[in-house]
């Protein structure tokens, strides 16, 4: 057999399919790789704006998932027609080949932007021999083999990068037309459901941090039981309201959390690290982060970790337990998780909090019973935010095993 054309049948298919699938290069596939334009009249940083005709993409606009729009630059129409190649088509998929190898994404009738072009990091895929239906192209990406193999055809350590010449070489198996045009479409609907449960997400986030914002400034307050204004807050310390147990923390090298496997999670600046076999703590706990951690992002991203049970914790994490009298543990966990704390960081290549000054940062400490209603009921927005993280979780890990058994 002509090793350009095996031939094999996947594990998982649609009953009223049936025969072999012929794995063949992109280019015998009849696809066309199409570099973005290099010559003179490539666009430098004059030539950019935050709005205009035709959208240039940058690398942060072709992310794993698709495109991302969070960042855009524009070109100008005259611009645009000075350049010859990279222009996007309908159904065309970007294929990112410098420095992030592999991502990819689709110009489908949902991208806001209908003038794209791309810059000289990506390349074009064209169905322009119409063998392959472009959405099963785009799926096939994600699926073996080509995943695996975009990685290890690219060269180079220090910016890998793709050639033409080698995505050309990449193969994969496809079947018929209106089988890929099955498979496209049943698996355009998973990602409909992804993109339906992250937009149901976006919004309870949002809710979220504005409610924290207006808790935390006292432009929102909550009444008692029986419908009366709370005590006025006061402003403490850390050390006022926490005890700090850095002293019983205690960093585990890699190779050595290799040899003490378990369950129990191993926590570092900014999350869990891995899983041990023992622990240090089986409390309500804080952490903190001291060094490395997101306190430049502290709006969007926590610079706190909640650990509830049995835990592990490094160095690279202060350990606050909240004293009872004063502070509650989840309120605690509030008043820290998205708090600008930058005036007590030290250091400019790596960002530090050293415990000192940890413990001078100052934080609102409302009446124990205030604190318990604020800290219940972002409690339970956590939780419905979290239902649909599950939910997001599952149906991604039920493509990945679609993809898996659907490709060859």
């Amino acid at each position: 057999m002509n090793p350009t054309k095996m031939q094999a049948s996947p594990r998982l298919r649609f009953p009223e399919f049936a025969g072999h699938w012929q794995t063949l290069t992109l280019r015998d596939h009849g696809i066309s790789v199409i570099d973005g334009d290099r010559g003179k009249n490539y666009p430098n940083g004059d030539d950019f704006s935050a709005n205009g005709y035709c959208l240039f993409l940058n690398a942060k606009n072709v992310a794993s998932s698709g495109f991302v729009f969070s960042d855009v630059s524009f070109i100008s129409e005259e611009k645009d027609r000075q350049l010859s190649k990279g222009k996007l088509e309908a159904e065309d998929v970007v294929l990112t080949t410098r420095g992030t190898v592999g991502n990819i994404a689709f110009f489908g009738r949902d991208i806001p932007y209908r003038q794209m072009r791309i810059n000289s990091g990506m390349v074009l895929l064209r169905c322009s021999d119409k063998k392959i239906s472009p959405q099963f192209l785009y799926s096939a990406f994600f699926a073996p083999p080509l995943d695996g193999d975009v990685k290890r055809t690219a060269f180079g350590s220090a910016q890998p990068q793709l050639t033409v010449k080698g995505i050309y070489a990449l193969k994969f198996g496809a079947p018929a037309i209106p089988e890929q045009q099955k498979i496209g479409d049943f698996l355009t609907a998973v990602d409909g459901r992804i993109q339906q449960l992250s937009q149901k997400k976006a919004p309870l986030q949002d809710y979220k941090k504005g409610v924290m914002q207006q808790l935390f400034t006292q432009a929102l307050r909550f009444k008692d039981d029986h419908g009366n204004d709370f005590p006025d807050w006061e402003e403490k310390t850390v050390d006022d309201v926490a005890d700090c147990l850095d002293n019983l923390r205690r960093p585990v090298n890699s190779a050595d959390r290799e040899k003490m496997k378990g369950e129990i999670p191993y926590y570092g600046a900014n999350g869990i690290q891995g899983y041990v076999n023992d622990f240090l703590f089986d409390d309500d706990l804080t952490l903190l982060a001291e060094d490395g951690g997101n306190f430049d992002d502290f709006a969007p991203r926590p610079i706190a970790q909640r650990v509830c049970g049995k835990a592990w914790v490094n160095n690279h994490a202060h350990i606050l337990r909240a004293k009872a009298t004063l502070m509650t543990p989840d309120f605690l966990f509030y008043c820290l998780v998205h708090k600008d704390i930058r005036r007590y960081i030290n250091g400019s290549s790596r960002a530090k909090l050293n415990k000192g000054d940890m413990l001078t940062i100052k934080v609102a400490a409302p009446s124990v019973a205030e604190q318990t209603k604020i800290a219940n009921f972002l409690t339970a927005l956590d939780r419905k935010i979290e239902s649909v993280s599950q939910q997001i979780t599952h149906t991604q890990t039920f493509k990945r095993g679609l993809l898996q058994q659907m490709f060859v």
